[in-house]
């Protein structure tokens, strides 16, 4: 029976967590090109995706016999930033203590990246016995809206995929349901003037901003009324930036507000946006810019049942199978392909971007066997 070679995967995540790849700007043309080289050293081709300057995806296709559509393994390359005088230990130095490795992306999600990586290796080794094609499809940009996902898609690297398995964290456990990221902006218009000469004004005093915090006030007060979901929960709203004004003595000409819609699957986002536009009032307009939809795999999907007995042969306990309110790289890719997605990582839940990030590597470990067994069940 094929084993996963364990020296392999820890020296991979230890040599990725190595490399910043902070999203902005993303630098993760050395990560992709580290991960191609191990997976040649296996003989697995890969392709590298620019998406832009020093960014690229890493995309490998391990051949089957063609029987069955394409199993994909997802993780991304990209990690957010750091305030390396928070931490206690070194946020590159990838170091094992205790049974723990740390450093950024520890969770989040390079450890999981070289996991599905060192999967791969093993089923290489056995892949006359394959059905169908393994995809490792790891991404550039998923910080900056899901950019290399979007590319893959586009370049159709992923065709004839028939299920999609992503590895962000889960502590372990299934997750077959995501919540959607509607991304919208606000911009209130104002009446440019001096302050020094602005008597006769009166109300709002056509400022953008105070215009824009009167707005503000009734989306607090929105309702966003959905359909109940078992797993997610109630979409919710969050104002992430706002931008606007001159000077201290000038009335504001302008302000925008950044608003994020989490939403949930069979919640109508044209009816949300006009919601926002239902109580903008006259001086401000909403704009509509991005899209995340939600994802939700049936339970009883035949995916979702390998998946949970993979999980479930390995920790000897019935997993958890529940949704997430974050969204992945499979917000982009599930609904476009038009397969199921299931989420199941080494990482801890809520552990994402945090000081002293890390990742146990009996997880760790155990979570590249539970990669092997479900492509092992799905492709063979």
């Amino acid at each position: 029976m094929t084993s996963i070679n364990n020296e392999l995967l820890l020296d991979l995540s230890r040599r990725l967590i190595q490399l910043v790849t902070f999203d902005p700007p993303g630098n993760e043309l050395p990560a992709a090109q580290l991960v191609a080289s191990v997976l040649a050293d296996y003989d697995i081709a890969s392709e590298l995706q620019s998406i832009g300057p020093n960014r690229a995806n890493v995309v490998a296709r391990i051949k089957g016999a063609g029987q069955r559509p394409a199993l994909i393994f997802s993780a991304h390359l990209d990690t957010i930033g750091v305030e390396e005088e928070q931490w206690s230990v070194a946020p590159f130095g990838a170091e094992v203590r205790e049974g723990r490795l740390y450093g950024r992306g520890a969770t989040d999600m390079k450890a999981a990246l070289a996991a599905m990586a060192v999967a791969g290796i093993a089923l290489q080794q056995q892949r006359g016995s394959l059905q169908g094609d393994l995809i490792l499809a790891f991404s550039a940009a998923e910080n900056s809206s899901c950019l290399g996902a979007k590319h893959m898609l586009d370049s159709g690297v992923l065709k004839d995929a028939g299920a999609l398995l992503i590895s962000e964290p889960t502590s372990l456990d299934v997750f077959t349901a995501e919540k959607g990221a509607l991304w919208l902006r606000a911009t209130a218009k104002g009446e440019y003037g001096h302050n020094a000469f602005s008597e006769d004004r009166s109300g709002d005093r056509g400022s953008a901003i105070l215009r824009m915090a009167e707005f503000l006030c009734r989306v607090r007060d929105l309702s966003i009324d959905a359909p109940a979901h078992p797993l997610l929960g109630p979409p919710t709203v969050n104002v992430g930036l706002i931008e606007g004004g001159i000077s201290f003595p000038l009335i504001a000409p302008i302000c925008t507000a950044s608003i994020d819609v989490r939403t949930v699957p069979g919640l109508d986002t044209d009816a949300v946006i006009e919601q926002f536009r239902a109580i903008a009032g006259e001086h401000v307009t909403i704009e509509f810019l991005d899209l995340k939809p939600p994802v939700d795999t049936p339970t009883d999907h035949p995916f979702v049942e390998q998946c949970v007995a993979a999980v479930r042969d390995e920790r000897g306990v019935q997993p958890v199978v529940t949704g997430v309110p974050y969204y992945t790289d499979g917000a982009v890719l599930a609904p476009a392909l038009g397969i199921p997605m299931v989420i199941v990582g080494p990482g801890e839940v809520g552990k994402s971007g945090s000081v002293d990030e890390y990742v146990e590597l009996a997880k760790l470990e155990a979570s590249a066997r539970i990669f092997l067994d479900i492509a092992q069940r799905y492709l063979a």
